[in-house]
């Protein structure tokens, strides 16, 4: 059988998947509550953002429905032998909910590490085998420590960064298949010709939900020229109000910035060589051992 090169072949299972409905995840995966959890007491003081179905018909007390987030983002139902990585896991509930999706491996990045996350504690609740979380950030990214990902989960953490492009050019340093983006966007009240055109508002102060921790409301257009820049195809997947949902999926080769003649290409070595280890571990398919 003569089959097309790689490249070719790899965008047509690309198209292949997008045609396909993103399955829904069966309900029955979700495990029944043991009979002395008491939702109560297990719930109490521990700062919930996300709300996800820990058993059944239990769900964590937060506002972010992680169930909704996942079919917004088209995350698939079957994630099984892929190794995931998600940033700014938070309550963990995106990291466990990959792991009862099948994948083999998760690793949850935060920065927040204490016992009011609950992470630690629902990976114990639900029996979690496959989830591992580890204190740190996407500014830390190092294919070196943490290997390398199928998929990366990057939601609701864009807009917290204040050096946005180097956490996404990180991104891309361990991503070697599919990056799924859901974030905050700033297109409300901008022109057709403004929506078109990639901008970054900037909050200095709590200007973004009266919180200091905001610092970057990118468009929509910004979101998808960063991605394509760093070395991804990314195409928008769902948005509403002042939320978007992307998928990237990661480009042969070396990522664009560094093919063209800029300063952080052309001087690599002395600009951004301390950052980002060797040139060539850029370089997709890896040639490295994963």
């Amino acid at each position: 059988m003569i089959l097309p090169p790689k490249g070719l072949r790899d965008a047509l299972l690309r198209l292949a998947r997008k045609a396909m409905p993103t399955p829904t995840r069966n309900k029955l995966t979700v495990p029944v509550a043991p009979e002395d959890f008491d939702p109560q007491v297990f719930f109490k003081d521990i700062n919930w953002y996300q709300k996800w179905e820990v058993f059944s018909g239990i769900f964590t007390p937060g506002i972010n429905p992680i169930s909704e987030i996942c079919e917004l983002m088209k995350l698939p139902s079957d994630l099984s032998g892929r190794r995931v990585l998600d940033i700014g896991s938070a309550n963990g509930c995106m990291s466990l909910e990959c792991e009862r999706r099948g994948a083999a491996e998760v690793i949850g990045l935060t920065p927040l590490d204490g016992p009011d996350w609950g992470h630690q504690q629902l990976r114990d609740a639900v029996g979690a085998t496959r989830t591992h979380f580890r204190l740190g950030s996407v500014y830390d990214l190092n294919p070196e420590v943490l290997g390398y990902f199928d998929t990366v989960l990057f939601c609701g953490v864009l807009y917290h960064l204040r050096y946005p492009m180097l956490a996404i050019d990180n991104i891309r340093r361990v991503a070697t298949d599919e990056v799924f983006i859901e974030t905050h966007i700033s297109d409300q009240g901008l022109g057709q010709a403004e929506k078109n055109i990639p901008l970054w508002r900037f909050y200095r102060l709590n200007e973004l939900s009266g919180d200091e921790s905001n610092w970057f409301g990118p468009n929509m257009a910004a979101v998808l020229h960063a991605f394509e820049s760093a070395g991804f195809s990314t195409e928008i997947c769902s948005s509403d109000g002042e939320r978007a949902r992307f998928h990237a999926v990661v480009r042969e080769g070396m990522p664009e910035f560094l093919k063209i003649d800029c300063h952080e290409a052309c001087s690599y070595d002395v600009l951004v060589n301390h950052l980002f280890g060797k040139r060539e571990t850029w370089r997709r398919p890896i040639t490295t051992e994963r």
